[in-house]
């Protein structure tokens, strides 16, 4: 797993990582014509979405020595007809905190490509996250105390728009609390269904479930002091758009498991996320498949404490990260 530390302006952020890619040689990446112009027109959106990160494309396909609207295809257009990773993610709350929780899933050989990284864009909030990809970000812990995760959802439409890793990157960059992130969640025009789990420093948590066709919030149970999320629609009025045909990789399994857990929780603590992220059907390790966990971060969203599992968890094999703390120490805004 790489650990870039980003910082400064959009432009600037882009060609750091860029040119550390020239820089070890690793070339270009090719767009079949479908997906080539798929997502033109979804970088065509996000030039009014978040028009601070044209910039950073602009940047990392200077550095990287591409054209900028290659690279923006590319990165636009990620997730939508490639659906693979299967994830798990939680928050729980106690009486004075709220525990976040997260397992990322997918194939195997995508393992050397995984990254954490702290980034600090300038006038915007610094977070440290955790993606697949460059530029996109698959969930993370802010500056604020908010933390967002996604997840997968086998959907019945697609459509030109935001992609998952870039409303993530926006959320983390300039929402504060979940109320902030519903609403921007919402108001993008997603290309994909997908889940987004979100927590905040005030003990607030609520999972959107999203579509092109449109989206629900889910809140705690009034019984309940958790939320989760596995790889489908729980809502009722989300389910039409949801068409399954997911059983290998054992949703429906990892959501009950959550709900049992989680439930039986009085008070959660960073040990016991830990636990739960580790246990089976929670953590996936499918070797026909070569299919599983590639890493699992657990953080108190009130102390900003990060801890994360690279590779496989193991109650034993989580770090702490303390980058974020350490940003912030520095005296940086």
């Amino acid at each position: 797993m790489y650990h870039p530390r980003l910082y400064g302006n959009f432009y600037d952020m882009g060609f750091k990582y860029g040119s550390l890619l020239h820089q070890k040689k690793i070339a270009p990446l090719s767009l079949t014509q479908r997906q080539a112009e798929f997502g033109t027109e979804c970088y065509q959106s996000v030039s009014q979405f978040y028009p601070e990160l044209i910039e950073e494309f602009e940047g990392f396909a200077a550095g990287w020595q591409w054209e900028a609207d290659q690279l923006g295809a590319f990165v636009s257009g990620l997730g939508v007809f490639d659906m693979t990773g299967k994830c798990s993610a939680f928050a729980g709350r106690t009486s004075d905190a709220i525990i976040f929780g997260r397992n990322y899933d997918l194939l195997y050989k995508f393992r050397k490509t995984t990254e954490s990284c702290l980034i600090a864009p300038q006038d915007k909030f610094a977070y440290v996250s955790q993606s697949d990809v460059f530029i996109g970000r698959c969930d993370g812990v802010n500056e604020m105390g908010l933390a967002i995760a996604m997840s997968f959802v086998n959907g019945t439409q697609i459509q030109p728009g935001i992609t998952f890793h870039l409303i993530i990157r926006k959320v983390l960059e300039t929402c504060r609390t979940v109320a902030d992130a519903i609403a921007l969640i919402q108001s993008a025009k997603v290309a994909s269904a997908n889940n987004f789990l979100i927590a905040d420093a005030a003990r607030n948590m609520a999972v959107v479930e999203s579509a092109p066709q449109g989206s629900e919030v889910r809140h705690p149970a009034e019984n309940e002091n958790f939320v989760c999320i596995t790889n489908q629609f729980q809502h009722p009025r989300m389910q039409p758009f949801d068409q399954g045909g997911i059983g290998w990789c054992q949703s429906a399994e990892r959501y009950q498991h959550l709900c049992d857990r989680l439930g039986q929780c009085a008070q959660i603590d960073m040990e016991t996320a830990q636990e739960i992220l580790s246990t089976t059907p929670v953590c996936l390790d499918l070797r026909r498949e070569q299919f599983g966990t590639l890493w699992s971060v657990v953080a108190n969203l009130n102390m900003l404490a990060i801890a994360r599992a690279e590779g496989k968890p193991k109650i034993t094999n989580y770090r702490p990260d303390t980058r974020l703390t350490w940003w912030l120490q520095k005296g940086n805004p």
